[in-house]
């Protein structure tokens, strides 16, 4: 048998090892992704804004 090539026991990255009674983290994730909607519909507002204004005062 040839042993040159042996390759010590790989542990896979995806093994979920968190306690499953611990409280998830998806509401701080959803109020993060709700706040940063409402930023960029406001700056996607205020741009269409502007550049209306800028064509009705040409």
């Amino acid at each position: 048998m040839n042993t040159e090539h042996s390759h010590p026991r790989i542990h896979p990255g995806t093994v979920d090892r968190s306690n499953p009674s611990a409280p998830k983290r998806t509401f701080a994730k959803s109020i993060v992704s709700s706040r940063l909607r409402q930023r960029l519909s406001v700056a996607l507002g205020l741009c269409v804004g502007l550049a209306a204004l800028v064509v009705a005062f040409e």
